[in-house]
Protein backbone atom coordinates (compact mmCIF):
# COMPACT_ATOMS: atom_id res chain seq x y z
CA UNK A 1 0.00 0.00 0.00
CA UNK A 2 3.18 2.60 0.33
CA UNK A 3 3.64 1.39 -2.91
CA UNK A 4 0.70 2.32 -4.30
CA UNK A 5 0.34 5.56 -2.38
CA UNK A 6 3.77 6.96 -2.93
CA UNK A 7 3.39 10.70 -4.80
CA UNK A 8 7.10 10.84 -5.85
CA UNK A 9 7.51 12.70 -9.20
CA UNK A 10 10.72 10.77 -9.88
CA UNK A 11 8.78 7.05 -9.26
CA UNK A 12 9.99 4.55 -12.19
CA UNK A 13 7.89 1.12 -12.38
CA UNK A 14 10.13 -2.04 -12.41
CA UNK A 15 9.67 -5.76 -13.04
CA UNK A 16 11.59 -8.32 -11.07
CA UNK A 17 10.92 -11.69 -12.46
CA UNK A 18 12.64 -15.17 -10.92
CA UNK A 19 13.68 -17.94 -13.50
CA UNK A 20 14.03 -21.44 -11.55
CA UNK A 21 15.89 -24.47 -13.15
CA UNK A 22 15.62 -27.82 -11.30
CA UNK A 23 19.00 -28.58 -12.96
CA UNK A 24 21.39 -26.17 -11.89
CA UNK A 25 24.22 -28.22 -13.67
CA UNK A 26 23.56 -27.15 -17.09
CA UNK A 27 24.73 -23.98 -16.17
CA UNK A 28 28.24 -25.32 -15.55
CA UNK A 29 28.21 -27.13 -18.53
CA UNK A 30 26.99 -23.96 -20.39
CA UNK A 31 30.13 -22.16 -18.95
CA UNK A 32 33.05 -24.04 -19.47
CA UNK A 33 33.41 -23.09 -23.33
CA UNK A 34 34.25 -20.26 -21.69
CA UNK A 35 37.29 -21.52 -19.98
CA UNK A 36 37.76 -23.46 -22.80
CA UNK A 37 38.31 -20.79 -25.51
CA UNK A 38 40.42 -18.52 -22.96
CA UNK A 39 42.86 -16.73 -25.33
CA UNK A 40 45.73 -15.86 -23.33
CA UNK A 41 49.17 -17.73 -22.88
CA UNK A 42 49.72 -16.86 -19.01
CA UNK A 43 49.63 -19.95 -17.06
CA UNK A 44 46.12 -19.30 -15.26
CA UNK A 45 44.23 -19.80 -18.39
CA UNK A 46 46.28 -22.31 -19.63
CA UNK A 47 45.23 -24.02 -16.64
CA UNK A 48 41.57 -23.36 -16.77
CA UNK A 49 41.80 -24.73 -20.62
CA UNK A 50 43.03 -28.16 -19.24
CA UNK A 51 40.42 -28.06 -16.73
CA UNK A 52 37.60 -27.29 -18.44
CA UNK A 53 38.31 -30.14 -21.16
CA UNK A 54 39.20 -32.60 -18.67
CA UNK A 55 35.81 -31.65 -16.88
CA UNK A 56 34.24 -31.69 -19.70
CA UNK A 57 35.25 -35.29 -20.95
CA UNK A 58 34.56 -36.87 -17.74
CA UNK A 59 31.15 -35.67 -17.29
CA UNK A 60 30.25 -36.59 -21.16
CA UNK A 61 32.29 -40.18 -20.80
CA UNK A 62 29.80 -40.58 -16.94
CA UNK A 63 26.82 -39.25 -18.65
CA UNK A 64 26.03 -40.78 -22.45
CA UNK A 65 22.68 -38.94 -22.05
CA UNK A 66 24.74 -35.93 -21.85
CA UNK A 67 26.57 -36.61 -25.33
CA UNK A 68 22.81 -37.48 -26.78
CA UNK A 69 21.61 -33.75 -26.34
CA UNK A 70 24.84 -32.46 -27.55
CA UNK A 71 24.99 -34.73 -30.79
CA UNK A 72 20.90 -33.80 -31.20
CA UNK A 73 21.66 -29.62 -30.85
CA UNK A 74 24.57 -30.42 -33.41
CA UNK A 75 22.10 -32.13 -35.99
CA UNK A 76 19.11 -30.29 -35.31
CA UNK A 77 20.31 -27.23 -37.02
CA UNK A 78 20.07 -23.46 -36.31
CA UNK A 79 16.78 -23.65 -35.03
CA UNK A 80 17.32 -25.45 -32.14
CA UNK A 81 19.43 -23.35 -30.69
CA UNK A 82 16.52 -20.35 -30.01
CA UNK A 83 17.39 -18.79 -27.23
CA UNK A 84 15.09 -19.24 -24.24
CA UNK A 85 14.38 -15.47 -24.23
CA UNK A 86 13.71 -15.47 -27.93
CA UNK A 87 11.02 -17.82 -26.99
CA UNK A 88 9.40 -16.18 -23.17
CA UNK A 89 7.71 -12.91 -24.30
CA UNK A 90 7.24 -11.69 -20.37
CA UNK A 91 11.27 -12.11 -20.28
CA UNK A 92 11.73 -9.61 -23.38
CA UNK A 93 9.92 -6.67 -21.12
CA UNK A 94 12.79 -6.81 -18.87
CA UNK A 95 14.88 -4.08 -19.65
CA UNK A 96 18.30 -6.47 -20.43
CA UNK A 97 20.42 -3.66 -22.22
CA UNK A 98 21.05 -2.30 -18.51
CA UNK A 99 21.88 -5.58 -16.61
CA UNK A 100 24.96 -8.16 -17.70
CA UNK A 101 22.13 -10.74 -18.55
CA UNK A 102 21.67 -9.33 -21.98
CA UNK A 103 24.95 -10.59 -23.02
CA UNK A 104 24.01 -14.10 -21.96
CA UNK A 105 20.84 -14.02 -24.22
CA UNK A 106 22.04 -12.30 -27.30
CA UNK A 107 24.65 -15.28 -27.51
CA UNK A 108 22.68 -17.87 -26.09
CA UNK A 109 21.66 -19.70 -29.87
CA UNK A 110 25.50 -19.15 -30.50
CA UNK A 111 26.59 -20.48 -27.00
CA UNK A 112 25.06 -24.07 -27.41
CA UNK A 113 25.80 -24.32 -30.86
CA UNK A 114 29.30 -24.02 -29.83
CA UNK A 115 28.71 -26.72 -26.21
CA UNK A 116 27.96 -28.80 -28.97
CA UNK A 117 31.45 -28.31 -30.70
CA UNK A 118 33.44 -28.03 -28.04
CA UNK A 119 32.31 -31.21 -26.37
CA UNK A 120 33.61 -33.24 -28.93
CA UNK A 121 35.39 -36.05 -27.65
CA UNK A 122 38.66 -35.96 -29.80
CA UNK A 123 38.98 -32.38 -30.19
CA UNK A 124 38.80 -32.09 -26.24
CA UNK A 125 41.42 -34.59 -25.78
CA UNK A 126 43.81 -32.79 -28.31
CA UNK A 127 43.20 -29.50 -26.21
CA UNK A 128 43.34 -31.21 -22.97
CA UNK A 129 46.51 -32.95 -24.19
CA UNK A 130 48.03 -29.37 -25.54
CA UNK A 131 47.49 -27.45 -22.31
CA UNK A 132 48.20 -29.68 -20.13
CA UNK A 133 52.13 -29.69 -22.53
CA UNK A 134 51.80 -25.83 -21.92
CA UNK A 135 51.78 -26.58 -17.79
CA UNK A 136 54.78 -28.55 -17.79
CA UNK A 137 56.58 -26.81 -19.78
CA UNK A 138 55.38 -23.13 -18.11
CA UNK A 139 56.65 -25.00 -14.92
CA UNK A 140 59.89 -23.87 -13.62
CA UNK A 141 62.70 -26.29 -12.21
CA UNK A 142 61.89 -25.32 -8.85
CA UNK A 143 58.48 -26.63 -9.20
CA UNK A 144 56.55 -23.67 -8.49
CA UNK A 145 54.64 -21.53 -11.70
CA UNK A 146 55.12 -18.43 -12.58
CA UNK A 147 51.84 -16.10 -14.25
CA UNK A 148 53.55 -15.46 -17.73
CA UNK A 149 56.33 -17.59 -18.47
CA UNK A 150 59.96 -15.72 -17.80
CA UNK A 151 58.34 -13.98 -14.98
CA UNK A 152 59.42 -14.92 -11.54
CA UNK A 153 57.47 -17.66 -9.43
CA UNK A 154 54.17 -16.94 -7.69
CA UNK A 155 52.73 -18.25 -4.99
CA UNK A 156 49.03 -17.86 -5.60
CA UNK A 157 49.05 -19.07 -9.18
CA UNK A 158 50.77 -22.40 -8.32
CA UNK A 159 48.23 -22.53 -5.50
CA UNK A 160 45.09 -22.35 -8.14
CA UNK A 161 46.79 -24.74 -10.06
CA UNK A 162 47.46 -27.34 -7.25
CA UNK A 163 43.72 -26.94 -5.95
CA UNK A 164 42.38 -27.30 -9.55
CA UNK A 165 44.00 -30.83 -9.94
CA UNK A 166 42.95 -31.68 -6.32
CA UNK A 167 39.06 -30.99 -7.53
CA UNK A 168 39.81 -32.66 -10.42
CA UNK A 169 41.35 -35.85 -8.53
CA UNK A 170 38.36 -35.45 -5.72
CA UNK A 171 35.98 -35.80 -8.53
CA UNK A 172 37.77 -38.79 -10.33
CA UNK A 173 37.82 -36.67 -13.41
CA UNK A 174 41.84 -36.89 -13.83
CA UNK A 175 41.60 -39.22 -16.34
CA UNK A 176 45.06 -41.69 -17.63
CA UNK A 177 48.33 -40.92 -16.60
CA UNK A 178 51.48 -41.51 -17.73
CA UNK A 179 53.39 -40.32 -14.26
CA UNK A 180 54.66 -36.96 -15.21
CA UNK A 181 51.44 -35.11 -14.52
CA UNK A 182 51.98 -36.61 -10.64
CA UNK A 183 55.40 -35.69 -10.98
CA UNK A 184 54.35 -32.20 -11.79
CA UNK A 185 52.23 -32.20 -8.83
CA UNK A 186 54.47 -32.99 -6.43
CA UNK A 187 56.75 -31.19 -7.21
CA UNK A 188 54.36 -27.59 -7.39
CA UNK A 189 53.29 -29.09 -3.87
CA UNK A 190 57.04 -29.76 -2.28
CA UNK A 191 57.72 -26.12 -3.45
CA UNK A 192 54.89 -24.78 -1.77
CA UNK A 193 56.04 -26.28 1.45
CA UNK A 194 59.40 -24.86 1.08
CA UNK A 195 57.71 -21.28 -0.05
CA UNK A 196 55.28 -21.44 3.80
CA UNK A 197 58.53 -22.14 5.72
CA UNK A 198 60.37 -19.08 4.27
CA UNK A 199 56.79 -17.12 4.64
CA UNK A 200 56.45 -17.86 7.81
CA UNK A 201 60.11 -17.41 8.96
CA UNK A 202 59.25 -13.66 7.61
CA UNK A 203 56.37 -13.49 10.06
CA UNK A 204 58.09 -14.66 12.89
CA UNK A 205 61.21 -12.39 12.88
CA UNK A 206 58.17 -9.50 12.12
CA UNK A 207 56.32 -10.29 14.64
CA UNK A 208 56.87 -9.76 18.41
CA UNK A 209 55.51 -12.82 20.97
CA UNK A 210 52.68 -10.56 21.86
CA UNK A 211 51.42 -10.46 18.49
CA UNK A 212 51.99 -13.79 17.41
CA UNK A 213 49.49 -14.98 19.87
CA UNK A 214 47.10 -12.44 18.40
CA UNK A 215 48.04 -13.91 14.60
CA UNK A 216 45.96 -15.03 12.58
CA UNK A 217 46.36 -16.59 8.87
CA UNK A 218 45.59 -14.28 6.15
CA UNK A 219 44.13 -14.74 2.24
CA UNK A 220 47.60 -16.55 0.94
CA UNK A 221 47.87 -18.79 3.79
CA UNK A 222 44.28 -19.86 3.98
CA UNK A 223 44.48 -20.84 0.31
CA UNK A 224 47.59 -23.01 0.79
CA UNK A 225 46.19 -24.89 3.49
CA UNK A 226 43.13 -25.33 1.07
CA UNK A 227 44.81 -26.40 -1.73
CA UNK A 228 47.21 -28.89 0.44
CA UNK A 229 44.26 -30.51 1.89
CA UNK A 230 43.57 -32.65 -1.48
CA UNK A 231 46.92 -34.48 -1.28
CA UNK A 232 47.19 -36.40 2.54
CA UNK A 233 49.54 -38.79 0.23
CA UNK A 234 52.16 -36.01 0.16
CA UNK A 235 52.51 -35.36 4.61
CA UNK A 236 53.73 -32.60 5.60
CA UNK A 237 57.30 -32.61 6.72
CA UNK A 238 59.82 -31.09 9.11
CA UNK A 239 59.38 -27.40 9.39
CA UNK A 240 56.62 -27.81 6.92
CA UNK A 241 54.69 -29.48 9.70
CA UNK A 242 55.30 -27.04 12.06
CA UNK A 243 54.14 -24.07 9.62
CA UNK A 244 50.90 -25.70 9.07
CA UNK A 245 50.24 -26.35 12.57
CA UNK A 246 50.48 -22.93 13.37
CA UNK A 247 48.44 -21.71 10.40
Amino acid sequence: EKLKANASTTLRHQSLKLEYTPNPAWYAVQALPYLMEFPHECAEQVFSRYYANRLATHIVEERPAIKKVFAKWKAAGPEAFASALEKNQDLKSILLAETPWVVNARNDRERKERIALLFDLKRMAAEEATALKKLRDMQSPSGAWPWWTGMQESRWITQHIVAGLGHLERLKATGRDDGRTQDMLKRAVDWLDRDAVIDHSRTVKRLSKDDLEKYHPGYTEVHYLYARSFFPRWPFEGEANTVARFY
